[in-house]
């Protein structure tokens, strides 16, 4: 439990930092599904960092409802795993992995920890094993530092 809401605490203040220039430049007024859609959009014309500006806003807006949580998190990690930044998509496809294991049966849509398991499968191998290797040091260091 302390591992997810330190993984929580990590991409929230991320997301904030991602988010900070241009967040303002948002309109209050959009639903999730706007947002949404528009982080869809620039997607496709291939603006990443609008479209993970789009779904941070999501989340930090609508981020209560845990469907549309798992939606934007997931979307936020498939754009780091196509833009190659792998241990930032195992971070946000851990988290997802994290919640589904927590979560009652039926509670969320299925698709995102299915989609989570795919992305997750879909990093190279030794990126994957460094990946492991470099959470697993950092897991026993912060047990280390806690006796």
């Amino acid at each position: 439990m302390k591992k997810l809401n330190l993984i929580l605490l990590s991409l929230l203040i991320s997301g904030l930092f991602i988010s900070c220039a241009s967040n303002s430049e948002i309109p209050t007024n959009l639903t999730s599904a706007q947002l949404i859609q528009k982080a869809q959009n620039a997607y496709d014309k291939a603006a990443y960092k609008e479209s993970i500006n789009y779904y941070q806003t999501t989340i930090n807006r609508y981020g209560t409802d845990l469907s549309i949580y798992v939606e934007a998190t997931y979307e936020i990690g498939h754009i780091y795993l196509r833009t190659k930044k792998y241990e930032k998509a195992y971070q946000y496809f851990s988290e997802l992995k994290d919640i589904y294991s927590t979560a009652s049966f039926g509670s969320l849509p299925t698709a995102y920890n299915k989609l989570a398991d795919i992305g997750i499968s879909q990093i190279p191998e030794k990126k994957y094993a460094a990946i492991i290797k470099n959470t697993s040091e950092n897991t026993t260091s912060e047990q280390d530092s806690e006796q």
